[in-house]
């Protein structure tokens, strides 16, 4: 567990442009209340919530489970609003299923509710591209959609809205947009080529993955490069690791040589 969180923690605090979606799930953890009361989505953004966002014994957690209904995020914040009136209530949403029923954002302003929605804007179905890829080895099908500005959306429901494109603006904003007193959008221009990857990548997958780019996925080189990227920032990661333990040992061994 501690080789895993010390991975979650690397991955969540990268630099990288476009932002990671990992990096907005973790800045929103770290702002989160020991009784907060997190709702997610289906889609990419339930792996970036289940795997970046720490929760504590005292808070509660909600999703749609097996059905994976896209669209459950934002009722359930308001509904959770409206049951603890005191605790701290955040959507962590994809935009795909937000715009599924952004409308009731509305409501949540009409009742003064001052609910959170994190929105993980890649402006794609991203669940669907990468399933139809790794599972199906096909090239995605009418997975992207047009851009919705969902910063002035939030504003114009009489909301606040926030909108996040630089990775250094990432902690300061969303730490910002959490103290807000009002129902509060805060969308998060992420990678859209960054993969939900398994923990173990299986041989299928690989070759799913080389049968769409062969049979004419439109983003194979931008999907490859983020691949490729990912994986030299684990093997430098490594590298790095290996190098504190060698000068952790080398600094214990010279302290007990000293003694």
């Amino acid at each position: 567990m501690k080789k895993w969180d010390s991975l979650l923690k690397e991955q969540g605090s990268r630099t990288d442009k476009p932002i990671k979606p990992q990096v907005i799930a973790t800045a929103v953890s770290n702002e989160l209340d020991d009784d907060a009361i997190i709702s997610v989505d289906s889609g990419t953004n339930t792996i970036w919530a289940a795997r970046y966002i720490f929760v504590h014994d005292k808070m509660k957690f909600s999703l749609s489970g097996t059905l994976a209904t896209m669209g459950c995020g934002l009722p359930y914040a308001i509904s959770a609003k409206v049951a603890f009136p005191d605790r701290q209530s955040v959507a962590f949403v994809g935009d795909g299923g937000f715009t599924m029923l952004m409308g009731e954002f509305a409501t949540a302003v009409q009742y003064d509710l001052p609910i959170k929605v994190v929105i993980i804007k890649n402006n794609t179905l991203g669940m669907i591209r990468w399933e139809q890829m790794a599972f199906l080895g096909n090239p995605e099908y009418a997975v992207e959609f047009t851009p919705i500005n969902f910063a002035k959306f939030a504003d114009e429901c009489g909301g606040k809205g926030y909108s996040i494109t630089e990775p250094e603006d990432v902690g300061p904003i969303i730490h910002q947009a959490m103290k807000e007193k009002k129902p509060t959008i805060i969308e998060a221009h992420v990678d859209p080529f960054d993969p939900p990857m398994p923990p173990k990548v299986e041989p299928e997958f690989v070759k799913n993955i080389a049968e769409s780019f062969a049979r004419g996925q439109p983003y194979a080189s931008r999907i490859g490069l983020t691949l490729y990227r990912n994986q030299i920032h684990e093997r430098l990661r490594g590298l790095h690791h290996h190098n504190s333990l060698k000068n952790h040992d080398h600094k214990r061994s010279y302290n007990e040589d000293k003694k």
